[in-house]
């Protein structure tokens, strides 16, 4: 089962020529932003929002050219795609509220974080990219097929399809800015509380990665899932949906 069992309201925001696609999910009074990976869509948050709506409102948000919004005729860098997605949200009235990347999401996030901090009330990156050791397209293209093995068959289909409807072009068009972002340098600026969670199994952020991350963010949370691969909000949504709540328990 990859649907959400939550039923979401669906709005795609313009910003100059970029769609920005976001689904929200139940009505609670907290609210929290769920921002993808490279390739990837919404759809592999599937478990988690389940976990979140119960008591929650969870927005997530597709960037251009990925998921359900439209590809762009002109490429973007992570903070290109912060400054897109943070008018989305300010123009959807999304905010203050919690932001939570995973994987090149954690990049984007933090840019975020960095360009409108007056919409964010804490960070939380999951499995964020790109490690300092391995900064280049074909270790990370390594790392990313070592981790299928290490995921549910489940979670490969969606990324596969995700994928393809992302295309080559526009895949390949943005991997090298992901690569060449450096997270260590830009999140010891955020001033929102930031919790880092990696998955013990996940082979793409490795926990030496995770410890400089903290090192470059004084008071940052980091925290390991046991047993978990990259995409650990599906493998494990009960445990991260907890992780979630505690960082907002810490504004």
């Amino acid at each position: 089962m990859t649907g959400t069992k939550a039923q979401p309201t669906h709005k795609r925001v313009r910003v100059g020529e970029y769609d920005v696609d976001i689904r929200t999910y139940g009505s609670g009074a907290d609210q929290m932003v769920l921002v993808h990976g490279l390739g990837a869509s919404g759809r592999y948050f599937s478990r988690l929002v389940d976990e979140l709506a119960k008591d929650s409102t969870v927005h997530t948000l597709e960037m251009p050219g990925f998921g359900s919004a439209s590809t762009p005729h002109h490429g973007l860098d992570m903070a290109g795609f912060a400054q897109i997605s943070c008018d989305a949200l300010r123009a959807a009235g999304i905010g203050p509220t919690q932001w939570v990347g995973h994987s090149m999401g954690c990049q984007v996030v933090t840019e975020m974080a960095l360009c409108a901090p007056d919409l964010v009330t804490s960070v939380v990156l999951m499995g964020p990219t790109t490690n300092s050791g391995e900064r280049h397209a074909v270790p990370q293209g390594l790392r990313l097929a070592q981790d299928c093995l290490r995921e549910p068959p489940v979670i490969n289909w969606i990324l596969l399809t995700d994928y393809l409807r992302a295309g080559p072009r526009w895949y390949l068009r943005t991997m090298p800015k992901m690569v060449r972002h450096r997270l260590e340098e830009r999140i010891g600026r955020v001033q929102a509380p930031v919790t880092l969670v990696r998955g013990a199994r996940d082979p793409i952020v490795p926990a030496r990665w995770l410890r400089e991350l903290a090192a470059a963010r004084p008071g940052a949370v980091a925290v390991e899932l046991p047993g978990q691969p990259h995409v650990c909000m599906y493998t494990e949504p009960a445990q991260t949906a907890a992780l979630l709540r505690e960082a907002a328990r810490r504004q």
